[in-house]
């Protein structure tokens, strides 16, 4: 993943002294693996002395992560003579993991599943040969659990090659890298659907506040609690201090939703 193979062990340490909130970071395993993976591109985008974040440690190595799938398959597809967008694929893997990431968060569960069409033909066989009573029992305590895997359903669709960027975990089983990319992609989510909002939340007319407060709502960030994703909240939390023009709304934002929920009648 990193371009800058060549580095020496002193061009990183001389490198991590110009960025010093870094070596805190550095204490965890996965992230000073990403740490390393990443530092060359972070110095081209970051000037001596940024105190970088958690969120952009994440979001280099999460691009570079992608970048190497997307030149592998239109590599491969090229060799077939087929030709490809690896933008428009770029953007359909990263909306993947954002969907996949959150919909984690949502389910509270690390691991998708891939239904198997043979399993469920077998599954379905063994299914006719219950007698009546015993079908019922079955359903009653199946039925959560087809639920359940229903819920990942769009995920494995067909031939879908987004499922390559996973870690495969067991038969059929695939997760993020870490817990944290998880974590980081459900807030990318949830962060995107909040700044992508078109309400002029400065503005007083009942109108636009009626409309903003059906909306809250119906946000992601609405959804479930995040009492309990610290690492979820973390993201979320240093992008508002993030320099990045696309998250200059983030912060006022967040007020307003604030501020909506404490009017809201629920």
């Amino acid at each position: 993943m990193n371009d800058n193979l060549d580095w020496t062990i002193q061009q990183y340490e001389e490198t991590l002294k110009n960025y010093p909130n870094l070596n805190k970071m550095m204490e965890e395993p996965f992230l000073l693996r990403m740490i390393l993976t990443v530092l060359p591109s972070l110095m081209k985008q970051h000037p001596v002395g940024t105190r970088i974040s958690k969120a952009q440690v994440y979001e280099a190595f999460n691009e570079q992560w992608i970048d190497v799938h997307v030149k592998n398959i239109s590599t491969k597809l090229s060799e077939l003579r087929i030709q490809t967008n690896p933008k428009k694929i770029r953007l359909a893997f990263q909306q993947y993991c954002q969907d996949l990431g959150f919909e984690m968060f949502m389910q509270g569960n690390q691991v998708a599943t891939e239904i198997s069409d043979h399993k469920e033909y077998e599954n379905g066989q063994m299914m006719k040969k219950l007698d009546s009573i015993l079908e019922m029992k079955v359903n009653e305590v199946s039925t959560p659990v087809a639920k359940t895997q229903d819920v990942w359903e769009r995920f494995f669709n067909g031939d879908s090659i987004a499922k390559y960027i996973l870690r495969r975990v067991g038969d059929n089983k695939y997760q993020f890298l870490h817990r944290s990319c998880q974590e980081y992609y459900a807030a990318q989510k949830i962060i995107s659907d909040i700044i992508s909002l078109t309400f002029n939340i400065f503005d007083d007319a009942d109108i636009d506040n009626q409309q903003f407060q059906q909306h809250v709502p119906k946000l992601f960030i609405n959804y479930k609690l995040l009492n309990e994703e610290l690492g979820i909240i973390q993201f979320i939390a240093e992008r508002i201090y993030d320099t990045n023009p696309k998250f200059i709304n983030l912060k006022p934002r967040l007020f307003q939703i604030i501020e909506s929920s404490k009017n809201s009648e629920n």
